[in-house]
């Protein structure tokens, strides 16, 4: 008996359900390999545990960047991983449901199929990440309504307003949260002399970032290492400068958006108008993100429950309605 199974792998965070068994791995998209031997050794938070503390042979990858699959090998690796935790086998024929950006080429959208089949799904289908995060949401996808959704990740911003089970318009970026750490990086290396871990980094972004300057208040001191001796010291880190370090990610965020509502057609643009617009994604918990777009819209918006499980429900709820959603599980390759 074939297993359905969702899968949806991002530039940061991995989620693998079934619709049997729900969420099976909620994890960071990493992958140790042993470089002798060729096999996995941890996938997830194992491999992130791994990071700076591994042998030679052993070397941990990130295979996927602004969501897309940049090294095919690894990503099929990672997914033979997540089965093999699942408890999924070659036997098993599954049939696996995959988000994809609505950006991704025609040549990313195979290769990330190919990834899936290789790892031993017998059949993939593709799904676009805004339209399987506005089915997570419930909103009317197939419906002569328009719902608009906009999916902010690690990699990759995107927004669509959505019709009759398609997208009508639609706005993309390769940024999303993993630049804004960077920024935060740069400017902790150019105005305090100091680099400070990756895992620090997402904590200032978490207590200190804002999308609006006017919140600027509050700091939170570090153990980061000085940039010309290598020291270990502690440095106060205010919000302004995390702030400022938003500016590039966020405007170009709200720019994408303003766009893509331009473009939408006037009968659609008036359901928006009075639906709304939700955001979706790790990244869409920015502080006051929600509040700027909508001041420099004039739509309202809101960020949804749970924003970083909103795709993989939607893929969830695909593998349990297919037959009635069989126009959304086909073949995106174009």
């Amino acid at each position: 008996m074939a297993v359905d199974v969702a899968l949806d792998i991002g530039t940061s965070h991995t989620r693998l359900a079934t619709a049997q068994r729900g969420i099976l791995f909620n994890e960071p998209t990493m992958v140790a390999i042993d470089t002798n031997s060729g096999s996995v050794v941890e996938v997830g938070n194992g491999a992130l545990e791994m990071v700076g503390r591994t042998p030679r042979h052993v070397v941990v990858f990130r295979p996927l960047a602004q969501g897309a699959t940049v090294d095919f090998d690894v990503t099929a690796r990672l997914i033979a991983g997540l089965f093999e935790r699942a408890g999924i086998s070659k036997l098993s024929r599954a049939r696996v449901v995959m988000s994809v950006p609505s950006l991704a080429t025609s040549i990313e959208r195979r290769a990330l199929r190919q990834a899936a089949i290789q790892a031993g799904a017998k059949e993939v289908s593709l799904i676009e990440a805004p339209i399987a995060a506005a089915i997570g949401l419930g909103l009317p996808v197939q419906d002569p309504i328009g719902s608009a959704v906009t999916v902010l990740g690690a990699g990759a911003s995107e927004i669509a307003v959505i019709s009759l089970g398609g997208i009508v318009t639609s706005g993309s970026r390769r940024v999303g949260g993993n630049e804004l750490d960077n920024a935060i990086a740069t400017l902790l290396r150019l105005n305090l002399g100091v680099v400070a871990s990756p895992l620090l980094v997402e904590q200032l972004k978490i207590h200190l970032a804002s999308a609006l300057a006017t919140t600027r208040s509050g700091s939170e001191v570090i153990l980061a290492r000085t940039v010309d001796r290598g020291e270990l010291v502690e440095v106060e880190v205010k919000a302004d400068l995390v702030i400022a370090a938003s500016h590039d990610v966020v405007t170009s965020t709200v720019r994408m958006i303003q766009e893509c509502l331009s473009d939408t057609p006037p009968d659609l643009s008036q359901d928006l108008s009075a639906r709304g617009l939700t955001l979706v994604g790790g990244h869409a918990q920015l502080r006051d993100f929600a509040e700027l777009i909508s001041t420099s819209t004039g739509v309202s918006v809101s960020v949804a429950s749970e924003p970083e499980d909103v795709v993989i429900k939607g893929l969830q709820f695909c593998l349990e309605e297919m037959s009635s959603l069989h126009t959304l599980l086909r073949s995106v390759d174009r």
